[in-house]
């Protein structure tokens, strides 16, 4: 019981840090110039892509994180296309 106390507690320490991370992500975005999101849009789909990829080759990643990284990515490139 004891281990499975542990991932649940791992598994909030996770989504509290992702939450402090998505809203430092919309508080940039936000207080980007259009140019500089422009570039932010650009570099992130290059970097989204090698890090899928990685992902993909990684015998660490299973299927859910592979599918929860494309979502958090997708989401994070609608939020910036929204601002421009």
């Amino acid at each position: 019981m004891k281990n499975l106390q542990d991932a649940i507690e791992k598994i909030c320490e996770l989504k509290g840090e992702n939450m402090a991370l998505h809203t430092v992500t919309s508080a940039l975005l936000q207080s980007m110039h259009k140019e500089q999101l422009d570039r932010f849009i650009a570099v992130h789909a290059q970097i989204a892509e090698l890090a899928r990829v990685t992902l993909i080759n990684s015998d660490l990643a299973g299927e859910s994180v592979i599918s929860s990284f494309d979502l958090h990515t997708q989401n994070l490139s609608t939020l910036a296309r929204s601002l421009r």
